[in-house]
């Protein structure tokens, strides 16, 4: 244990297990610390999307305890939705809404969001501002969906494989400008 360093996830003994008997998490024991960057890998139905989505409060373990920053699902919802960005594995965006709007709307979630044009910059889209989501590139429209998720000043950033569909230079300005950011 680092010190100065607190529990940014933790699970014990989480599982999760599907109408049919099919076990999809068979009692993870997890533990990432704040500041770092944790990756989970495993070939398709290894359970890494269910994980996931249990942690972001999205689907309710069948057993185990999931503490994130030192709160608990279903005690504290509101404050941890506060301290997340989620990007799911597909983000389907309001194609007639132009990206600003887009950002501007899911800021309004948050009590004290970033400004819009603060996090277009940051994640490249300020030319791209008063374009309607339909009209983006399929790399445009990830990096938007990374953008949705850096508009709440999160202490934790969930990104659920946010380089799919990504050409291979957007690929590596998301990894290299955000993946150690959260």
């Amino acid at each position: 244990m680092i010190r100065g360093m607190e529990v940014a996830v933790r699970c014990r003994q989480l599982r999760k297990t599907y109408d049919g008997g099919f076990e999809a998490v068979r009692g993870l024991d997890l533990e990432i610390r704040s500041g770092e960057c944790f990756g989970l890998l495993g070939p398709n139905g290894a359970g890494k999307t269910t994980t996931i989505e249990i942690l972001e409060g999205l689907l309710d373990p069948t057993s185990g305890e999931v503490e994130i920053l030192g709160r608990h699902w279903g005690a504290q919802e509101r404050e941890l939705r506060e301290l997340l960005g989620v990007t799911l594995q597909e983000t389907r965006l309001t194609e007639k809404l132009t990206v600003r709007e887009t950002l501007e709307l899911f800021a309004s979630f948050y009590r004290y969001p970033r400004p819009a044009h603060e996090v277009m910059e940051e994640i490249g889209l300020v030319e791209k501002a008063d374009t309607w989501v339909g009209k983006l590139s399929g790399g445009q429209k990830q990096r938007l969906a990374v953008a949705t998720a850096l508009v709440a000043y999160p202490k934790i950033l969930f990104l659920d494989e946010p380089t799919t569909g990504l050409d291979p230079q957007s690929r590596r300005q998301v990894w290299r400008d955000h993946a150690l950011h959260g």
